[in-house]
């Protein structure tokens, strides 16, 4: 069975994407249009993994319905794309157009919200890519687009902290729906697929580096150091990105899942944010053990 979170994105289409070593930066990490609940995640069987230490808040899915079909008996992530098997078969893609997922939320001392999730759309990234995209609306009264924005959704196979960033363990179950435009579905569209590897390296480690990147979250507490649109220089020592000899940059940090590894406090995002731990000065590139290397565009 799969566990469930929500999303936040800016409006974008679906098109073959193609990797750039010069991307836009953003400070969301993942949100959704759900009344502004904070969500952590639960399994799709109604047992309760994880939720937030502060609250009770998190959500409680109750049923899955496939227009026409058998009873459903299992559902399962596949790299991004979701399976769900009946009596008689399994589907997934086109095959999970209009199937409805019912859930509650929880939290806030105000009991159950029941909601209800929509897939209304499914597609790939890219053309023979093994990113799927899905379009999702949520039934707040009538039926809306669950992202902000009306952005698509890429499904992940992990459970993210919304305040500090931090992934919540790993589980074979684990689903969260990342809204394009937003942290955690734009490092997959800058090529670092945390179920996927390269050169027998998993990348998701390289992952969840990324999202402390994107959003110059230095410190790895979940507090961004940027605002949207920054152009950064990325790369790695994988080759999933490379110097781009069209961009002048220098080297602004390098970064691990927890935060930043070094860091040019000269070559910071923004000259004037105050920055509240105390990270090394970066030496020769890689140096400092991370695994992403941004740079500031000149």
């Amino acid at each position: 069975m799969l566990l469930l979170n929500a999303c936040e994105s800016e409006d974008v289409v679906a098109e073959a994407v193609e990797l750039r070593e010069l991307e836009d930066n953003g400070t969301r990490l993942n949100g959704t249009r759900l009344n502004g609940t904070r969500l952590n995640g639960t399994r799709l069987n109604g047992t309760r993994l994880n939720g937030d230490a502060g609250t009770s808040d998190y959500i409680e899915i109750t049923k899955v319905d496939v227009k026409g079909k058998d009873k459903v008996i299992d559902t399962w992530l596949t790299g991004s794309e979701l399976f769900v098997s009946t009596k008689k078969t399994v589907l997934s893609g086109l095959g999970l157009d209009d199937a409805t997922i019912d859930f509650d939320i929880q939290g806030d001392g105000k009991g159950k919200h029941k909601k209800q999730l929509k897939i209304v759309g499914y597609g790939l990234l890219a053309p023979g890519s093994d990113v799927a995209v899905y379009d999702l609306e949520v039934k707040d009264g009538a039926w809306q687009p669950l992202c902000e924005d009306g952005a698509q959704a890429i499904l992940l196979g992990d459970v993210w902290d919304p305040d500090s960033g931090e992934r919540i363990g790993s589980y074979p179950d684990a689903l969260t729906f990342a809204c394009r435009g937003a942290a955690l579905a734009k490092c997959v569209e800058f090529g670092y697929r945390p179920w996927a590897s390269v050169g027998g390296v998993a990348l998701r480690d390289h992952h969840q580096a990324c999202t402390r990147m994107v959003r110059a979250d230095y410190c790895g507490d979940g507090q961004a150091h940027t605002t949207n649109g920054t152009p950064i220089h990325v790369l790695d020592q994988l080759g999933v990105q490379n110097v781009d000899v069209g961009v002048s940059y220098v080297v602004e940090a390098e970064w691990g899942p927890d935060g930043a590894t070094c860091l040019n406090y000269a070559n910071a995002r923004h000259a004037e944010i105050m920055i509240e731990c105390d990270i090394p000065a970066c030496g020769s590139s890689f140096a400092s053990g991370g695994l992403l290397q941004s740079g500031k565009v000149l």
